[in-house]
């Protein structure tokens, strides 16, 4: 066996391998949870947006679930503070997750949240194709090309099923939302690199410490969020996304990426969709209509084609 120099380690240090296990029933259980909670998002955003600006609500949101992720860090013993070499990445991360978070909530403010969920979680689709040429060992394969075109079908169901039908800033809120979920899949193929760099929940806990300064700071100059009278329902919700989705929903799933393939990982956000259909209609009143119907049974044909295939 030939010797190894202190360079040879010197530079599988300075390259970190990017980690793709296989799958887990654990893993997957996990995965359907944060699904299931995931699709309850746009429901919540919602609700905040009733008596909050959009920008407002968000910085409370992540300011809330920036306590929590530092909390874990404290009890599981992960360090807080950067370390080196880890500055740009959490500087890039912070910025991914600003411009992907902001679309998302001015998807949901100018559209409806059962559209928004359905749209927003097509970003397997981009994914996989972007994690095919950008992720080493994360290839397509049939089963997951056939799950994403499903889904892909399922959104081009839905416009053509709405055609016609949007009122006010529905359209542009669907528009928007569709850009979200292709940064959003730009996002974890970034993340499944910067997590085989950095600790997943110091990760999690910078890009929202950064992400709230940014959406309180622009909402205190150009919203007015300090003569916001926000009302309890409004709270709650914020509350909610931001213990649930934002800490619990964000750090699980960040971890869940680092050790997993990200095309795998990202798949089961398609159960997300159906969860927030149901809830928007139950807690919101929003219509259930043929096109938004067929579009989530396409999303949900392609978790199974691509878990199977």
């Amino acid at each position: 066996m030939p010797e190894t120099t202190g360079q040879d380690a010197a530079a599988r240090i300075a390259r970190p391998q990017i980690v793709s296990a296989r799958l887990t029933a654990s893993a997957a259980v996990l995965a359907i949870l944060i699904g299931l909670i995931w699709g309850t998002n746009p429901t919540a955003l919602k609700l905040a947006l009733l008596s909050l600006p959009p920008m407002g609500a968000v910085g409370a949101r992540f300011a809330i679930a920036s306590v929590g992720v530092w909390v874990w860090c404290r009890a599981t013993g992960v360090q807080v503070r950067p370390q080196r070499g880890e500055a740009l990445w959490l500087v890039a991360a912070a910025a991914f997750f600003i411009v992907q978070i902001s679309t998302f909530t001015l998807g949901v403010y100018w559209g409806t949240a059962g559209h928004s969920v359905v749209l927003l979680h097509t970003y397997p689709f981009f994914v996989v194709v972007m994690a095919h040429f950008l992720i080493p060992g994360d290839r397509a394969t049939p089963g997951r090309v056939a799950g994403v075109i499903a889904a892909f079908v399922g959104v081009v169901a839905l416009f053509v099923g709405e055609w016609g039908t949007w009122e006010g800033t529905q359209l542009r809120g669907d528009l928007i939302q569709l850009f979200s979920a292709f940064l959003l899949g730009a996002q974890v193929v970034f993340l499944k690199h910067a997590v085989s760099r950095i600790e997943p929940s110091r990760l999690v806990l910078w890009e929202m410490a950064i992400g709230a300064a940014a959406f309180f700071a622009y909402s205190l100059v150009f919203e007015n969020l300090a003569a916001a009278r926000p009302e309890f329902i409004s709270v709650a919700a914020v509350i909610y996304q931001g213990i649930m989705i934002g800490a619990l929903c964000f750090t699980v799933w960040t971890w869940l990426l680092r050790r997993y393939a990200a095309s795998l990982i990202s798949i089961f956000g398609f159960i997300s969709p159906l969860v927030g259909i149901f809830v928007s209609a139950l807690v919101l009143g929003e219509p259930v209509t043929l096109g938004l119907m067929v579009a989530a049974a396409l999303v949900a044909a392609g978790i199974i084609v691509a878990n199977l295939w």
